[in-house]
């Protein structure tokens, strides 16, 4: 039996001290030590092993330290490595119970507990510490037991809980992270570097669960044990295989070989039902050492005799971690003092931010490229429609100049065949002396009649039809009034507006003035009608203009006479059909029947198309 003795120090004094030795004995579980149980003593920190098969085995562990006087403020027990837990007593008194493994549960806690003692318990002298535990087969550990004042050991607490339970959690979030995001973009992109990170971050979000997860269902145990060896192996091949593709090696031997190698230790671990667990910590863990270090020796190597430019931040992240491993490799062997946290918990994330920190500057350089290659778009797409604008103006003005030379012609045209030719045969009849002063003026007033239906035509910018018709009614009607004939007009079947061809305003309006001069001079009719509607089409919109009188009719020697012909040669024109009835004794009817353009009213079918196809151009460049 042995005893760990504090300083006789006042209780306001007194200070955490550790407690070097344990006593141990063999118990029957649920009950405590017998009087003459044999106990054995071992300097802590303590680490057993079991077999991997044995079965559920108890033992009870005490410790002691002596009190110069009973404290007056609380204390506390601080158990830095405890990985069987148990429950805890102190003088006989329990201070609390830690899960232990049991018929169903398996148990390996890598956290600290922190437990309270009641100053009452506590006596000057001699105080004993009992732990009450199972274990089953594998490693098993005590190591960094303190007991002291509640609010010293509170602090060592929750920086040894930081290192050894919180530290975990967040490598493991961290990697989630990145491997949300890069797995994200290894989607879209399908980028080797990308793959490879995106897996490392996942093996290390599995092997994080293998240190947060501390009491698993027994039949999950060699499923956890599996976990974790498969992580680590793999995740070390994925190391591997990074730095070898830093050393510019593209053989996929080098690629196969360590993933080979990382995946027989898992696999080996359930072949065998956990019985090759002792085996993998001796001789495979540290392969995994060695191959990532040798990686890393070459790579290094490779740079620097090829005169390449070293990943600093790479490289030395990944010496930071196979270091770490060697720490860590260390500690579980007992070659450094148990109780201390495990350095890759800090070391692997560093790992996986160094690893995407390459690519995260890449990608921004990317976005800093982008932005500028869009900048210069902006520029060459303005320049390109400052560039269509002039060249849209230019053929507007050009177009401009052609409908205006065009217009010209029409114009000379239309004053040659009607008003030039109408004047050149009055001419001749005058001078022949053909004609009398009444014939003559009635063929000057005809002569002004078609002079200012051409000047009304193209003062409506050569496409109001409506408001052409209009001024013609409005001169025609005093004649009629004058030959007592009533002229009437309905116009109430057309639309506001009318998509109409300019080039067939003025023929329409001559049809109109010739079938109106034809009635008032010919018809003796005593009413005459002009009726224009619109009628809907499966081709199209057509307009109707009928002019009908109550006369005498047109004998059928008339019917082709040079009035009508112009008539018909002015329709077929323009595409439109014109139709003569005629009833002797009973009236005349012209109607004429015209096809409406689809097009909008006041532009030609090649302005529009040009406007609509350069608005279009420059609307695409914009959207590049």
């Amino acid at each position: 039996m042995a005893a760990v003795f504090l300083a006789a120090l006042p209780s306001s004094a007194a200070r955490a001290e550790p407690l070097t030795v344990v006593d141990w004995a063999q118990t029957t579980a649920g009950a405590k030590p017998a009087a003459d149980a044999p106990w054995k003593t071992f300097d802590l920190p303590l680490r057993w092993t079991a077999a991997e098969d044995a079965p559920l085995q108890s033992v009870a562990l005490r410790l002691r330290f002596r009190l110069s006087a009973q404290p007056t403020d609380a204390w506390a027990l601080l158990l830095k490595l405890d990985t069987t837990g148990g429950r805890v007593s102190v003088n006989d008194r329990v201070i609390g119970e830690i899960r232990m493994a049991d018929d169903f549960t398996d148990v390996q806690w890598r956290r600290p507990h922190l437990l309270a003692i009641d100053p009452s318990v506590l006596i000057a002298g001699d105080n004993v510490i009992l732990i009450q535990t199972t274990y089953r087969g594998g490693v098993h550990a005590l190591a960094g037991v303190e007991v002291g004042p509640l609010t010293q050991l509170s602090t060592l607490y929750e920086r040894q809980f930081f290192l050894s339970s919180t530290l975990p959690w967040i490598g493991g979030t961290l990697a989630a992270l990145l491997a949300l995001i890069f797995g994200v973009l290894w989607l879209r992109r399908r980028e080797t570097t990308l793959g490879l990170l995106t897996l490392a971050a996942l093996l290390w979000v599995a092997r994080s669960l293998f240190f947060v997860i501390e009491t698993v269902p027994l039949d999950a145990r060699i499923w956890m044990q599996a976990l974790f060896y498969g992580s680590t192996g793999i995740f070390a091949a994925v190391m591997t295989t990074a730095l070898l593709r830093l050393a510019g090696r593209e053989v996929r031997r080098d690629f196969w070989l360590p993933l080979v190698y990382g995946v027989l230790g898992p696999l080996l671990l359930i072949v065998t039902n956990r019985n090759a667990a002792p085996y993998l910590d001796d001789w495979w863990l540290p392969g995994l050492i060695m191959i990532a270090g040798t990686a890393l020796f070459y790579a290094v190597l490779s740079r620097v005799r090829h005169r390449e430019r070293l990943q600093i931040v790479v490289v030395a992240a990944i010496a930071i971690a196979i270091a770490a491993s060697i720490h860590d490799y260390a500690l579980v062997r007992g070659w450094l003092p148990l109780g201390n946290s495990l350095a890759l918990h800090w070391a692997g994330p560093l790992l996986l931010v160094a690893l995407a920190a390459p690519l995260v500057d890449r990608f921004m350089r990317v976005l800093s490229d982008a932005e500028l290659a869009r900048t210069d778009l902006e520029t060459r797409v303005r320049e390109r429609e400052q560039m269509l604008k002039r060249n849209y103006e230019r053929l507007r003005e050009g177009e401009r100049m052609q409908a205006t030379a065009a217009e010209r012609q029409r114009i000379m045209q239309d004053m040659h065949d009607g008003l030039g030719s109408q004047l050149l045969s009055s001419l001749m009849l005058v001078e022949r002396g053909a004609l009398s002063q009444h014939q003559v003026a009635q063929i000057l007033r005809e002569s002004i009649d078609d002079m200012r239906l051409a000047i009304d035509a193209l003062a409506q910018g050569n496409t109001d039809l409506l408001a052409s018709l209009g001024n013609l009614r409005f001169r025609m009607e005093p004649r009629f009034r004058a030959a007592g004939i009533e002229l009437t007009w309905d116009a109430r079947g057309l639309p506001e507006e009318l998509n109409i061809n300019p080039d067939a305003v003025l023929p329409i309006l001559r049809i109109v003035q010739e079938a109106l001069t034809n009635a008032l001079k010919h018809s003796h009719a005593r009413a005459v009608s002009v009726v224009l509607t619109v009628d809907p089409a499966d081709d199209g919109p057509w307009l109707q203009v009928r002019v009908t009188d109550n006369g005498r009719g047109i004998a059928g020697e008339r019917v082709g006479g040079r009035g009508l012909l112009n008539m018909r040669s002015r329709a077929g024109k323009i595409g439109a059909q014109l139709k003569l009835e005629s009833v002797p004794g009973a009236g005349t009817r012209v109607k004429l029947t015209y096809r409406l353009e689809p097009y909008h009213s006041g532009a030609t079918r090649g302005q529009t198309q040009l406007g609509m196809n350069t608005e279009a151009i420059i609307e695409r460049f914009r959207q590049i």
